[in-house]
């Protein structure tokens, strides 16, 4: 409820590429729980991938305009895949909504990497190859840093409050995945969203070099502080729900595919990281060790 001053009640965290599209989309059908229209706010972050605003010193005020409009006794979300990025984000999270409840789905960090940045190249331009794009901007690998990037959500909220999936498990069987998330939450997990069963913003080809060039320049621009209140104007304009219908199921196939030596290079990697995770998560991770 928006006007009590603990009005968030759960925050998604991360991972990108790892079926949070499709997870606000069913959070949103469903008739307990509301999310804002553009789902991605990131408010609490600074760090992030690609030129974003950080408006988190304007202060929980700001932060609380774009749950206006929220119906009565309904759940708020926030679905930010970047947050978990940020090492910051989770102190701020816990000084504002110390009682929140945590969200995160995590997916192969070889596979979260790569499809992040086929994502980049369809809005903007990125090097050709995904070997170069990772040699001239390494810092997309924290991607996968799953163990490190989580560890200040554990040190400050309670583990009760922090739900954590696996997406290769998590969406073998969305009808009991997503009841098991309506379950977390405390609202009827006896509902089952229309969203079951379709796929939506999958990766797709990049458009025209010129387009993408052009699209890139309009997000940069979007972030800077000067141009910000028409970010936010447009954000403010666009309907208050999310529209899975309005994604298209049947992609193009993507052409790049990942070379077999830079998955085995990335997934040595890793593999400390993911080890760790097990162990302090006590899940078994093997499924990415063996589906690729």
């Amino acid at each position: 409820m928006i006007q009590k001053d603990q009005f968030v009640d759960f925050i998604y965290i991360g991972a990108p590429r790892a079926g949070s599209t499709w997870l606000a989309a069913a959070l949103s059908e469903h008739p307990q729980i509301w999310i804002p229209h553009n789902k991605e706010i990131h408010f609490f972050n600074k760090r992030s991938l690609y030129s974003s605003c950080y408006t988190y010193p304007r202060g929980i005020s700001f932060y609380r305009e774009y749950f206006k409009g929220a119906p009565p006794d309904t759940l708020l979300g926030d679905i930010s895949p970047l947050y978990y990025f940020d090492p910051d984000t989770a102190p701020r999270i816990a000084a504002a909504f110390p009682h929140v409840k945590i969200l995160a789905i995590l997916r192969n960090p070889v596979n979260v990497v790569f499809s992040e940045y086929l994502k980049r190249k369809t809005l903007e331009l990125r090097e050709p190859t995904f070997e170069q794009e990772i040699k001239k901007n390494p810092h997309i690998l924290d991607l996968g840093y799953y163990f490190r990037l989580l560890k200040p959500y554990f040190e400050n909220f309670p583990g009760d409050n922090i739900c954590i999936k696996v997406y290769e498990s998590f969406f073998e069987n969305q009808e009991k995945s997503i009841q098991s998330i309506y379950g977390f939450l405390g609202v009827d997990d006896n509902f089952m969203p229309a969203i079951v069963g379709k796929r939506i913003n999958a990766a797709k080809n990049p458009g025209p070099p010129v387009k993408t060039a052009l699209n890139g320049l309009a997000l940069s621009l979007l972030n800077t502080p000067a141009l910000f209140p028409i970010k936010h104007i447009l954000h403010k304009l666009k309907i208050n729900r999310i529209n899975y219908s309005a994604y298209d199921n049947q992609q193009k196939p993507v052409l790049e595919k990942l070379s077999c030596e830079t998955r085995k290079n990335l997934m040595e990697k890793y593999e400390p990281e993911i080890s760790q995770l097990e162990n302090f998560l006590n899940v078994d991770l093997k499924i990415w060790r063996e589906k690729q």
